[in-house]
């Protein structure tokens, strides 16, 4: 595929040029599409044969070039180079032909070797020719830093694009506002939004580019993101500066930032003042956002409210209002609402999903009601939905904080028998807490043994909770060496549970072991703050001898 289509100048005659006449003058460049096929240049038959003979020299016999210096026009090099499709080999082409040779490269011959660069993620090298292109004058047309901007985005070279904008500052060259866009985007989807905010506040000064309200709503959306919301009113304030108009997404990204913020009755305030004035259409995202965000406070009564008026004005709750909604009144224990919601959502003919019985069952495992949990995770079964792996550990855990182990072990069993269920360390940790706490620490490391058998790493937690209760059944060695596990598995520490640790060590009169465990999370440069470590001294002169509950 062709960059552009290219016009040179061909001369009056057919003669070859003298080594003098190669000095050439940069050539309009048009570059009127990116992606068109190759169109045949003004050039000659003898042209191409000499390029063929030039580029087959330089991959074969390269100091032998020197001999067909005459040869070489403008014309030809173009063409040798496009004959080379590794760039890196291009790119040597090129400073050969101009550093020895001093032949007067066409625009056309820098931009095939910098977007054959581009594409290949060397950025920088396709920065160093652009700026050499520049240095000597050449045409750089917009359309052209347009498709390299375009180029590094699609390779994730986001560095290469800030530096390109910073070049085309420099060079006075406008960037498109699609390819301004897409690298806004890019950044913010990169969780770089703040590079994202200050690359579009520095050129909005500078006029770079034409922002259109996909620029603003990008922008804003980068505030919201970092919980900038006066940032983002302001860029929504100066929309109408530059001709823009906010629209629907302009709204909803500025409702959800304020929500997200905990600032939903600011939120709110908006919804309702664009539905009075009709400035733009407001749709199911938009009451969305303001219902979760009250619902998230324990705003039950108002996200109802919102939820009514959404109805009223002619817009279909989807799925994850009713979501929503049954999530917030779970939160509070009102599961008459939570159920009336449900039953609503399958009415209006709204298919619950996962995440709808996963919050009844959060819910009713909230309210200490774990047996109509159960009823709803049989109805899911009964409903061909099939429930996920923190839809497990809710119940399993509700189970285990009303000592109910027996049947929470039930559950697990039955969970390591599903292979359509990763399994993840949350939810055996609250087991192994449940039966380290009863005293049966043979239990919980039978657990610890099904959990490594399924491929589940033990996360701190489920190291520190194993730790702590074979202290506390006066096995301390099984303890440490459940500690040297956990270091030499790579899992680190944290300061409670150092801390606590070595605290059982030295009431168990084992200072010693106590110093050991300090150094050891001492020399991994964990940071922790192991304030117990300044009594262990003391301690290994006195060898106290404390019992410990067997």
């Amino acid at each position: 595929m062709l960059l552009a289509a290219v016009v040179l100048e061909e001369p009056a005659a057919k003669s070859k040029p003298s080594r003098t006449q190669t000095k050439f003058q940069p050539a309009s460049i048009c570059f009127s599409s990116l992606l068109l096929p190759r169109r045949p240049l003004s050039t000659s038959s003898g042209d191409l044969t000499d390029a063929k003979l030039i580029s087959t020299l330089f991959l074969l016999c390269p100091h032998r070039l020197t001999s067909f210096f005459r040869l070489i026009t403008p014309s030809v090099a173009l063409f040798s180079i496009r004959r080379i499709s590794n760039p890196s080999s291009a790119l040597r082409l090129l400073s050969l032909l101009s550093s020895e040779l001093h032949v007067g490269h066409c625009p056309s011959s820098y931009c095939h070797v910098i977007a054959l660069l581009a594409r290949s993620n060397l950025g920088a090298d396709a920065l160093k020719v652009l700026d050499e292109m520049a240095e000597r004058r050449c045409t750089i047309e917009s359309s052209f830093i347009d498709f390299l901007l375009s180029s590094f985005v699609k390779s994730g070279d986001l560095n290469s694009c800030l530096r390109l904008v910073s070049r085309a500052v420099g060079l006075k060259i406008r960037i498109g506002t699609y390819a301004f866009n897409n690298l806004l985007g890019t950044l913010i989807s990169r969780n770089r939004a703040q590079d994202a905010i200050f690359l579009f506040r520095e050129q909005l000064g500078l006029q770079i580019f034409a922002p259109d309200t996909c620029s603003f709503n990008s922008v804003i959306n980068a505030c919201c993101r970092v919980g900038d919301v006066d940032g983002a009113f302001g860029f929504f304030k100066r929309m109408g500066e530059f001709g823009c108009v906010a629209d629907t997404i302009t709204h909803n990204v500025l409702i959800d930032g304020l929500c997200k913020a905990n600032m939903v009755d600011r939120g709110c305030d908006i919804l309702r003042g664009v539905s009075l004035d009709g400035s733009c259409l407001l749709n199911v995202k938009s009451y969305t956002s303001v219902i979760s965000g009250f619902c998230k406070l324990g705003r039950m009564e108002e996200a109802n409210k919102v939820f009514e008026e959404m109805v009223e004005s002619g817009i279909k709750p989807s799925r994850i209002t009713y979501n929503v909604l049954i999530d917030g009144y779970g939160k509070v224990c009102d599961l008459k609402a939570a159920n009336l919601v449900y039953e609503r959502m399958r009415i209006c003919g709204c298919s619950p999903d996962v995440v709808t019985y996963t919050s009844l069952i959060h819910g009713y495992c909230r309210s200490g009601q774990v047996d109509d949990a159960m009823r709803i995770l049989h109805e899911m079964g009964g409903k061909e939905v099939r429930p996920n792996a923190y839809t497990f550990s809710i119940i399993i855990d509700s189970f285990c904080k009303k000592n109910r182990l027996k049947e929470a072990r039930e559950i697990l069993r039955e969970l390591n028998g599903r292979k359509d269920i990763l399994p993840h360390a949350f939810i055996y940790n609250p087991v192994i807490d449940g039966f380290c706490k009863a005293g049966d620490v043979e239990e919980a490391n039978s657990i610890l043994g099904e959990m490594e058998e399924r491929g589940c790493r033990p996360d701190k937690h489920t190291y520190t909770i194993l730790i702590i209760g074979h202290c506390v059944r006066g096995r301390m060695s099984e303890a440490i060496g459940l500690f040297n596990k956990m270091v030499a598995t790579g899992c680190a520490p944290d300061s409670i549970a150092v801390n606590n640790f070595v605290s059982l060590l030295l009431k168990a009169g084992m200072p010693s072991e106590a110093k050991r465990i300090v150094e050891i999370a001492s020399g991994k440069n964990m940071g922790l703050d192991l304030s117990l470590s300044k009594e262990i001294p003391s301690l290994l002169t006195k060898r106290a001898d404390v019992s410990v509950a067997v």
